[in-house]
């Protein structure tokens, strides 16, 4: 893949080198490794003015500098598979895939016909489970990619039916296998697929839930709505009961042992006692957290306007381009 930067105002090529507050949006990252991450950008200005595009911006230690790609469409979500070659895959609501690789761009579309994203609602995550990309959305559609341009559904006995207005959808799925599959969304909705077949479980909330993470196959966190925070497996959840804040939880990741939550109010991490505690990154006022990703040692956060990562979950260095 070819990493060219592009400039605030004309699209042209070279590094970012921002002097003053950030012009970009962030829109979600990923931690490629310990020493490179990724994130889907917006510029605000040009968005204000009804642009679409977004920007792939990659940061890596040595350079300490940011360099992007522009897309003339929306990307949302974002993975990289370093084997058997370096790939960088970006989606956007209607299921269009950038695929990135070091011969060059190429797109995709997740699913072109009338029982796609196109008509029945947009994309929201990506993952890799197993050996292979999955992706989920609305009417609770999951797709996976069984080869370059092949994306097959993977949502028999979830995914609504054609035409059914009921407002319901996955908005994260993940698993430590192919074999066991966690998705969650609107109405509390929590879904697993053991085998080839999804099945509803029971949910102790109706709140919408924006994240599920797999620790272990006995270990699973959800989290969402209003604070809303539950662990559990299989047929068995419980909330955890907090008074942290009553904002959203949109990113939660674990890292070094321990679970954390970005939130638009700041930063936590679930504590052994079970409390929700506020943590103290160091860093501006105004910073912002929003999505997180760990990967090779590191976390990071990516808020709307705010970069950051640590090593140590104490010391946290600010990256904002």
């Amino acid at each position: 893949m070819t990493d060219a930067d592009t400039s605030v105002d004309d699209g042209g090529s070279g590094p970012v080198n921002q002097i003053g507050p950030t012009p970009f949006s962030f829109l979600s990252g990923f931690v490629q490794d310990r020493n490179t991450a990724r994130v889907i950008a917006q510029v605000d200005q040009l968005r204000d003015q009804g642009s679409t595009a977004s920007r792939l911006m990659k940061w890596t230690r040595d350079e300490g500098q940011w360099m992007s790609f522009r897309l003339e469409w929306t990307a949302t979500r974002m993975w990289v598979l370093t084997k058997p070659e370096m790939q960088v895959f970006a989606i956007g609501p209607d299921g269009i895939v950038s695929v990135g690789t070091s011969k060059g761009m190429s797109e995709e579309e997740v699913d072109p016909g009338d029982d796609g994203p196109r008509r029945r609602g947009p994309i929201r995550d990506l993952q890799f489970i197993g050996s292979h990309l999955y992706v989920a959305g609305m009417s609770r559609q999951v797709y996976r990619r069984e080869a370059p341009n092949r994306w097959m559904r993977q949502d028999d006995g979830a995914v609504l039916p054609r035409g059914d207005m009921t407002v319901a959808g996955f908005n994260s799925i993940d698993g430590l296998d192919e074999n066991d599959i966690y998705a969650v969304g609107f109405n509390g909705e929590i879904w697993r697929r053991s085998g080839e077949k999804w099945r509803k479980l029971d949910s102790p909330t109706n709140l919408v839930l924006h994240r599920v993470r797999v620790i272990r196959p006995d270990l699973v966190f959800i989290c969402g709505q209003e604070g809303v925070l539950m662990r559990g497996s299989g047929e068995r959840w419980r909330i955890i009961e907090h008074d942290a804040t009553a904002e959203d939880f949109w990113g939660m990741e674990w890292f070094g042992d321990r679970l954390y939550l970005a939130c638009d109010d700041g930063l936590y991490v679930l504590a052994a006692d079970d409390s929700v505690n506020a943590v103290d990154t160091g860093l501006a006022a105004e910073w912002t957290t929003r999505h997180l990703h760990t990967n090779d040692g590191v976390l990071w956060s990516f808020g709307p306007k705010s970069i950051a990562w640590t090593e140590d979950g104490r010391l946290w260095n600010d990256v904002t381009p």
